[in-house]
Parts: structure tokens; C-alpha cells; sequence
């Protein structure tokens, strides 16, 4: 009978295989056919930086061998770098164009890794609480990062006639029911954090409690919730498929595989030059509930 951990370093090991095995595949292409490739270098995050707003990020372009190397370096990168943050993932963007006659053996080794990667995934989530899981894990393969574990990767599905890179820092904006919130937050009394003292939490929820009971009755509520700054990919396909035009994440090289190459735009550094207009704010700039990121819809 296997433990969870012994579980685990199997499943890992398995995964290290699949993705040598891409290695190989993709070098040996490489020496027989022409492969574009193209990745845009992101500096680390040093350890105590994480949570500092992000103001500017500088792009490195890198083309074509050493674009190749990068990118298969990047795939297997899953262990934390010295003097960088555990908490901030490693991000490449780019992008591999391999022969189209590659796909099949291509994609079923992709298939393959992201079953490993879902699978791991699964046992990690198995393992029962917070503690436990992390418990698992750095015990088992100390400096792992689990996010850089768990990211799929990507072989786009059909022919691409356009690759354009861009920066994403939105918010996710929901409809917070009032009636809900309040029973999360009376269920959340008798919960206090750790290392948070039992009658402050329940002073501090209790106010939360009493701000959102004396909202008018028309009062909308939305939960807005930043998303950190990351590279994205707007993928339009060469066939008249519905929608035309799909938006990918590019935390990791995508990888295609067709004959003629797309047309691409580069992902240039943060903040971009040109930026997008945005529609007038309808949400108030003050918090309701500041930890739990609640505000209040304009009327």
C-alpha cells in the first residue's frame, strides 16, 4: 500500500519523464525543421516583494535557439529560485511553431502531461487541510511550487492566422446577494483566524454585520476582487470557427503546430505604451467590507 507521499513522488517522477520526453521531442524537431520561437523573459520576484503593487515590468525578447531553450527550461520549471519569492509563480510568455506533422505525437504527449499535472493535483487536494497538504508536499519534494505543478500546457487546437501578447490586470466583479452575505459572515463569527484573538474577530465581524444591515433596501452589493498583473494572449484562428478570436492565458509558451506561421505582436513592457479606455467606475472606491474586497454599486 502506497502513502500519500510515496503517491506523490511517484506521480512527480512521472511527470519529470513526460516532459523530458517533450524535451526530446521538441530538440529533435528543431534539428530537422525549421521551429519559430519566440519568448519574452520576465524578471524574478525577489523574496519580500510579492505584494508590492506592480508599477513597471521590463520584457526581454528572446528568438529563435536560445527562444528554444527557454521555453523547454521554463516547462520543467517547478522548484523555487534562489533568492526569489516561493509566493510569485515563474512566467514565460512566448510561443513554439512546429511543423504540423509533429501534432499527433505532440499532442498526445501533452495530453499526457497535463493528465500527470491534474493527477497530482488531485493528491495534493487529497491530502485534507492547509497544513496537511503543505505538509505533504515540502516534506516530500522540498521548494516545490504547486502552481507551476498544476499549469496545464498549451497546444492550441487549430491553425492560427494571429498571436498577439498583451498585459491583463482586471478585477473580477460579481453580484454579492445581501441576505448571503450575511449569513456567510454570521457563520464566519465563531471562526476566527489564526493568531486572531476570539472577541476582536467578533467585535470586527459584528460591525461588518451591522454596515450591511443598514443599507437601504435597494442597496446592490459587488465583490471586487483585484487580479495581479499577467501576460495574456489574443489567439485568432485561420478557419472561420465561432468565435474567431479566442483570449488564452500566457503564463507558459504556447505551442502551435502549422506550416505557415502566424503574424504576432509582441508583448511589450508594463505599462504598454497605448492603453485602453475604460468605462466610468459604477462601483464606489470605498470598501463596505475591506478584507473581503465587498463594495457598493452606485445607484
Amino acid at each position: 500500500m502506497f502513502t500519500p507521499a510515496a503517491r506523490l513522488t511517484h506521480t512527480f517522477s512521472e511527470l519529470e519523464s513526460a516532459l523530458k520526453a517533450l524535451t526530446q521531442l521538441i530538440t529533435d524537431t528543431a534539428n530537422t525543421a525549421p521551429v519559430q520561437a519566440c519568448c519574452f523573459s520576465l524578471p524574478l520576484v525577489a523574496t519580500g516583494d510579492e505584494h508590492d503593487p506592480v508599477a513597471q515590468i521590463s520584457v526581454h525578447r528572446l528568438d529563435g535557439e536560445q527562444a528554444i531553450t527557454a521555453a523547454l527550461n521554463g516547462f520543467q520549471q517547478c522548484f523555487i529560485q534562489p533568492n526569489c519569492s516561493a509566493k510569485a509563480s515563474f512566467r514565460l510568455p512566448g510561443y513554439l511553431v512546429l511543423p504540423s506533422s509533429v501534432k499527433p505525437e505532440l499532442q498526445s504527449l501533452i495530453e499526457q502531461i497535463n493528465r500527470l499535472k491534474t493527477q497530482f493535483k488531485a493528491q495534493v487536494q487529497d491530502a485534507g487541510n492547509r497544513d496537511q497538504k503543505f505538509a505533504l508536499v515540502h516534506d516530500t519534494l522540498p521548494g516545490l511550487i504547486t502552481l507551476q505543478v498544476y499549469r496545464h500546457l498549451v497546444l492550441l487546437p487549430h491553425a492560427v492566422s494571429r498571436l498577439g501578447f498583451t498585459w491583463a490586470n482586471k478585477q473580477i466583479i460579481q453580484k454579492i446577494d445581501k441576505d448571503v452575505l450575511i449569513k456567510q459572515l454570521t457563520d464566519a463569527r465563531l471562526s476566527p483566524p489564526a493568531l486572531t484573538h476570539a472577541q476582536t474577530w467578533l467585535q470586527c465581524v459584528d460591525r461588518e454585520i451591522y454596515d450591511v444591515k443598514r443599507l437601504p433596501a435597494n442597496a446592490e452589493l459587488r465583490l471586487r476582487r483585484p487580479v495581479k498583473t499577467h501576460p495574456m494572449a489574443n489567439v485568432r484562428w485561420s478557419e472561420e470557427f465561432t468565435p474567431r478570436q479566442q483570449q488564452v492565458k500566457a503564463h507558459l509558451p504556447l505551442l502551435l503546430c502549422q506550416d505557415e506561421p502566424p503574424a504576432v505582436t509582441a508583448l511589450e513592457n508594463y505599462p504598454p505604451t497605448k492603453v485602453r479606455k475604460r468605462r466610468a467606475a459604477t462601483i464606489t472606491d470605498e470598501a463596505l467590507i475591506p478584507r473581503l474586497h465587498i463594495y457598493r454599486k452606485l445607484p
